[in-house]
């Protein structure tokens, strides 16, 4: 229901004239309307929230709705009229409590003083009539007043002598129906259905009443075995209703205990397919152990079963939302992941190992974002989208391992041409000259790479033994430098990924070209405090020497970078050459 049909039932019901006031139904429109307004609450609440920017601290509070104020106002108008009945029956009750005094008044003087017979019967059957005609009174004094209208009919029947014969033979007739009465009574102790039991004590109890006195000698014993077997009677109902209502307790406890269970699951963010089959069943079981748990009690039951029935039907209701919406991204995923299937199987067989490896990871990356299926479609669709990754990679694994043997030998080779450059620089390599260091240089390219991560510390060390061999013909530091780089730019050239170890070496120059230049303008800035020296100052010709020497090596390092940038350059014209005459021989051919 909506709000609006809510208040339009609340106000036709408070507007009807035969409107009685009903707890357990007015509980129900609340929680019911309460529910709604919670779920107001919420989508106010994330409007504010996507509308409010982050640094704004203005707090959220809820707006009324037209339904709210009016639900307000047809409460308080329903417990204006529940008051206004509740006071109508005390004050009806105080009234008929009034008159009900006045006859025990009356009943009590007609006993007292009249002595005409006839008079005083008509008197006292109208006494009578008038009293079964009135209505109930307040409870506090129901039962002194009616055990003293009870004692004082009694009494009047006592009192009043009419003919002794017919007075001796009605109270020997009502004797024995006293205790005719009381032996039924005693009786009820061998009926098993205490509802039965409730009902003939009630109907024992009008007919005890409805019988007029007995002899006055005998009513003291005739009274007290009919006290004993009524009080043994409403003790046994009285402890039936105490097991009942603890009964009744527990099965309330437990209803309350499902109540939460289907609460919390209603609760629950329903994103996977199998989670909500896991949910659903257990609502299903769970409405299975309602079904077996009895009787709550009068009051609560049927409002726990509201709420039960309640919280299901809200699960449900969000259930079928999610799985309609479910299939539409089942289509989605599946297509989505069709179209993946079907990239991997066009490019697992190709044969540059890096853009494969890096083409297939993306394609499992958009993989766990494309959506979930079911888990047998899911399961099926995955297992030939993974076949054609596990066939590359495992024919990458095979490779690299065979690389791996590879540069393994490849570092021993190096490691031993190291010990004979070492072997034959101690040796000397004068005569030989740089022939022998060109030598080195090409039994060192002529064998394949190492592995990445041991590479700059084997290069490294063979430039250092040409480093000293070039110091041992005696070539210049500057010199030296300036080989030093053109044979790491030769060696850089010959590597299998030169390309980007070119590029690389290129991106570290002119790294440091940048800071050197930083460096150069910090150095000239420091002029300014020698503008009025001339350069006879030490410290600043200290300061120009400085310059001078910033300026030399940012221009040898704009030549490296220059013979890098030639080097790539002629790499690109080489493989292009290649590329054309591989193109004529297949036009020739």
């Amino acid at each position: 229901m909506s709000k609006q049909e809510i208040v339009d039932e609340l106000q036709s019901w408070i507007a009807d004239e035969t409107f009685i006031p009903n707890r357990d139904r007015i509980d129900q429109y609340q929680t019911a309307f309460n529910t709604l307004k919670s779920e107001s609450e919420k989508v106010q609440l994330e409007a504010f929230n996507e509308a409010k920017a982050e640094e704004d601290e203005t707090e959220f509070e809820y707006k009324n709705e037209p339904e709210d104020a009016r639900f307000e106002e047809l409460l308080s108008i329903y417990h204006d009229k529940r008051k206004a009945l509740d006071k109508q029956r005390r004050e009806q009750e105080a009234s008929n409590l009034s008159e009900k005094q006045a006859l025990v008044s009356e009943l009590q003087s007609l006993i007292q003083d009249e002595e005409n017979i006839g008079k005083a019967y008509k008197r006292f059957n109208a006494i009578k009539q008038k009293w079964n005609e009135m209505g109930p009174v307040p409870n506090v004094q129901r039962r002194e007043l009616q055990a003293e209208y009870s004692r004082l009919i009694e009494l009047f029947y006592y009192n009043i002598n009419i003919y002794r014969e017919l007075q001796i033979n009605d109270l020997k007739k009502n004797q024995e129906l006293k205790q005719q009465i009381t032996e039924k009574i005693a009786l009820l102790e061998e009926e098993k259905s205490i509802n039965q039991v409730d009902t003939l004590i009630h109907q024992y109890l009008d007919e005890w009443d409805q019988v007029g006195p007995t002899f006055q000698e005998e009513w003291e014993k005739i009274r007290d075995d009919f006290k004993t077997a009524v009080s043994k009677v409403f003790d046994r109902i009285r402890e039936h209703r105490k097991e009942v209502k603890g009964e009744h307790d527990g099965h309330f406890a437990l209803k309350r205990e499902l109540v939460s269970k289907v609460e919390e699951i209603s609760k629950k963010d329903l994103t996977e397919v199998r989670d909500v089959q896991s949910w659903t069943k257990e609502v299903i079981d769970i409405q299975k152990q309602w079904k077996k748990i009895g009787y709550a009690g009068r009051g609560k039951n049927d409002k726990v079963w509201h709420e039960f029935r309640q919280a299901c039907d809200a699960y449900f209701a969000k259930r079928d939302v999610f799985l309609k919406e479910s299939n539409a991204e089942f289509k989605n995923a599946r297509d989505r992941k069709q179209v993946l299937i079907d990239k991997a199987k066009e490019i697992y067989e190709g044969e540059d190992h890096v853009m494969v490896a890096n083409q297939l990871k993306g394609l499992q990356r958009e993989w766990k974002i494309a959506g979930k299926l079911l888990p047998q479609e899911e399961y099926k669709l995955f297992r030939e989208f993974r076949k054609y990754c596990d066939q590359f990679f495992n024919r990458k694994k095979k490779e690299e391992e065979a690389f791996v043997k590879e540069a393994k030998e490849n570092l021993a080779s190096k490691e031993a041409l190291l010990t004979k450059f070492a072997d034959d620089l101690k040796a000397g390599i004068k005569e030989k000259g740089e022939a022998a260091i060109s030598e080195w240089r090409s039994e060192w390219s002529a064998i394949g790479n190492v592995e990445h991560k041991l590479k700059s510390k084997i290069d490294k060390a063979f430039e250092e033994i040409i480093g000293k061999a070039y110091e041992s013909l005696g070539i210049s530091k500057k010199d030296l430098a300036k080989k030093r780089f053109e044979s790491k730019l030769e060696m850089l050239a010959s590597d299998d990924n030169a390309d980007d170890a070119l590029i690389e070496e290129r991106n570290r120059i002119g790294q440091k070209i940048r800071e050197t230049q930083t460096n150069l303008a910090q150095e000239e800035g420091k002029l300014d405090f020698f503008k009025f020296s001339n350069d006879s100052n030490p410290l600043k010709a200290e300061l120009l020497k400085r310059i001078e020497a910033v300026n030399i090596e940012i221009s040898e390092l704009k030549s490296r970078k220059k013979q890098i940038d030639l080097t790539i350059k002629g790499k690109k014209k080489e493989a292009e050459e290649s590329t054309n005459a591989a193109e004529n021989e297949e036009v020739d051919g």
